[in-house]
């Protein structure tokens, strides 16, 4: 039984027919809807859109940028032999000192005894192989220029003598993580920290100084008698693994124990913490990190003038490629509105499965080239870059923005290629920078493509929390030229 009327199944069909022709309206004109995301520019929802696929050219080379660790951040320790990108060596120099100054035992020296001098680090992460046994030896620093009001590049290690060996020690991240140390100390109850026991010698030295005519007596005195320890990996014996240790962190440290003698004839139990210290008076730090290409499968392709195949990127400290799109020159003055345009690349697998899992793909983000080619924001692009963002100067940017990765689109989504390997696969987005293209406001540019550790402009640092951490993730790509797996510029857009 039919309980409408006849004007309620007029306006109840005029209703349907709406709705139907609203839904055909949309499918027709939201391409690739799942993928596209919600970045296309106003006024996309309600045109048909077509699809222009335009080539590129892509040039791989060794990244320049110099890389200053604050004392705060992660500090990496170890050694990776990745026969894509070769090899990774990184070594810690840091100085570790008293809590004060002039700073004494509370009995002399001739009633001190030694139980041990150990050096402990707070862990943070690893890269690489979980199960990589990593071998570091600890050296006695001799280089005086090594100063705590310098933050140091990346190729900087201190000088010392190998005859200075304090200690060594062999580890996995397993123990690392699940080690527990329970002594007599109490405060040593503790994980998460790689511990290296340093010689009697050592820790008999530290014992034997004094406020009055010992080290103890200021800093400079102190500095002179030791001037902080080198942590080097021994690359005859370590895995790939690269391990992250927080300097500045009160785990982070040299612990000398020690029994002494009291009043009774008895003995008992202390210990005396000589730490780290994150401000530029007092401890200075280092973190080389070393990369050797040579052998590797980037090498040939590393400052190629040829466009090439395949594209290399390495965090930092590593490789970048340049883009140029010399079709973006055939869109200008035309009557298009530019829905969403955006720069596609495919990781080409390489295998096997375990090295490429331990190898995993970094953040990408995509620069661009000034005409001095200075490395710059996208035009147009930049104020979506960053969270709570407004327009910006490139050339004043300052550190308290931070990268807005979904709309950037450096965040690696992975795909299967077609032989179903689980491949990563990026869309950068440059819509703003390609309308202003078409409508004359800008002019064209070669981009930059990288895995930054903290993405720069105008050599000044952007944002409070870093891209990728250092020599974390690398990645083979797609060129312009690649048979398969092309990297292009595909802009969605629609004729006025």
């Amino acid at each position: 039984m039919n309980f409408l009327t006849p004007e309620m199944r007029r306006s109840t069909t005029f209703l349907a027919v709406s709705f139907l022709f609203v839904f055909i309206l949309n499918g027709c004109t939201k391409l690739e809807s799942t993928r596209l995301g919600g970045d296309l520019l106003p006024g996309g929802d309600r045109l048909v859109t077509d699809t222009l696929v335009l080539p590129v050219q892509t040039y791989s080379f060794l990244d320049q940028d110099s890389i200053l660790l604050d004392k705060s951040e992660q500090y990496l320790l170890g050694w990776v032999n990745d026969p894509m990108f070769g090899t990774t060596s990184a070594s810690i120099s840091a100085q570790f000192l008293p809590s004060s100054y002039p700073f004494s035992f509370a009995v002399a020296k001739d009633s001190l005894y030694l139980d041990s001098c150990v050096l402990s680090l707070s862990f943070n992460g690893l890269y690489g192989d979980t199960n990589a046994l990593t071998k570091v030896n600890v050296y006695k620093l001799s280089d005086p220029t090594f100063k705590s009001n310098i933050y140091y590049p990346l190729t900087f290690l201190p000088n010392f003598s190998t005859g200075d060996l304090l200690g060594s020690t062999s580890y996995t991240v397993a123990e690392i993580r699940n080690k527990k140390y329970n002594t007599r100390y109490t405060d040593d109850s503790i994980f998460n920290q790689l511990r290296i026991r340093l010689n009697d010698a050592f820790g008999r030295s530290l014992l034997d100084q004094d406020n009055v005519n010992g080290a103890f007596r200021n800093d400079t005195i102190f500095k002179n008698f030791f001037n902080g320890l080198a942590i080097v990996p021994d690359t005859t014996v370590s895995g790939n693994a690269i391990s992250y240790f927080q300097l500045n962190n009160a785990k982070t440290r040299i612990s000398l124990y020690y029994r002494q003698l009291n009043r009774e004839g008895k003995f008992d139990t202390a210990a005396v913490r000589f730490n780290f210290v994150a401000d530029t008076i007092r401890s200075a730090s280092a973190n080389k990190v070393y990369r050797n290409y040579n052998g590797s499968t980037v090498a040939p392709f590393l400052n190629n003038t040829q466009p090439s195949s395949l594209v290399y990127l390495q965090s930092g400290p590593g490789t970048a490629v340049r883009v140029s799109v010399p079709g973006l020159d055939t869109i200008r003055n035309k009557s298009y509105i530019i829905h969403r345009a955006e720069l596609v690349a495919q990781q080409v697998y390489q295998g096997p499965v375990a090295q490429e899992s331990i190898f995993v793909p970094p953040y990408l983000h995509l620069f661009s080239y000034s005409a001095t080619n200075d490395v710059e924001p996208i035009p147009f692009d930049q104020p979506y870059y960053f969270v709570n963002s407004f327009f910006l100067n490139p050339r004043q940017l300052d550190t308290v923005f931070n990268i807005e990765t979904a709309y950037t689109g450096g965040n690696p989504n992975y795909i299967q290629d077609i032989a179903s390997n689980k491949i990563a696969e990026y869309r950068f987005n440059m819509t703003s920078y390609v309308q202003s293209l078409v409508t004359g406001k800008t002019t064209r540019r070669d981009f930059k493509l990288s895995a930054p550790y903290y993405p720069r402009f105008s050599n000044k640092k952007i944002g409070s929390s870093n891209l990728n951490p250092l020599a974390y993730g690398r990645v083979q790509l797609g060129g312009g030229a690649h048979p398969s797996q092309k990297m292009y510029v595909r802009i969605y857009y629609s004729k006025q």
